[in-house]
């Protein structure tokens, strides 16, 4: 490294020599590929960017392994947060699919909802509603998906996370009347 950090070419070295074994490392961590690459892009990313603020003595080596380690233990503790919170958005689901199917809402509530359901499957473009309807109504892992559609798994995710958020927006009024029954067996 010199007065201004580390160059280009040398740079391009150690992402060539260190890059799979960095990605081993943190799936050793987070068991998860993509996570792993993209923890490990992140790391080289801001390696490159702070490299004039690198000491001229650490190693550029000893420096990428501990962010790898610490990206890898806050993915790990961002990952725990969001299971938490996933767990309860599926309870709170799931819950509300149990006050729908008692006959106190109604045939007519229902059916609206069905019908918003359908009309937002039709809108969605082929390729995510066949995505979708097979991580939903097929029980397919997001890896079987992309290779049933030769996509990638983090397409797959995008395109069900995008589903999600317009069925979130397009159901957004019935959801007090959703909670209204719930909140009461609470009560």
């Amino acid at each position: 490294m010199g007065e201004n950090g580390i160059s280009a070419r040398e740079f391009g070295r150690i992402f060539l020599k260190y890059r799979e074994k960095y990605i081993a490392i943190a799936r050793s961590y987070v068991r998860d590929e993509l996570a792993a690459e993209d923890i490990v892009s992140g790391c080289f990313v801001s390696f490159w960017e702070n490299r004039k603020k690198i000491g001229p003595t650490e190693s550029p080596h000893a420096y990428l392994l501990q962010s790898v380690k610490n990206r890898s233990v806050n993915w790990l503790r961002d990952n725990a947060r969001r299971m938490k919170i996933n767990e309860e958005q599926r309870q709170l689901t799931m819950n509300c699919i149990n006050v729908m199917e008692k006959e106190e809402l109604g045939p007519v509530f229902k059916a609206e909802i069905a019908d918003i359901f359908r009309r937002l499957l039709e809108r969605m473009p082929e390729m995510t509603r066949q995505i979708f309807c097979s991580s939903r109504f097929e029980d397919l892992t997001y890896e079987e998906i992309a290779a049933k559609y030769n996509v990638s798994p983090r397409k797959v995710k995008r395109e069900i996370q995008t589903v999600l958020a317009m069925m979130r927006k397009s159901l957004k009024d019935y959801l007090p009347m959703l909670l209204m029954p719930i909140l009461a067996l609470f009560l």
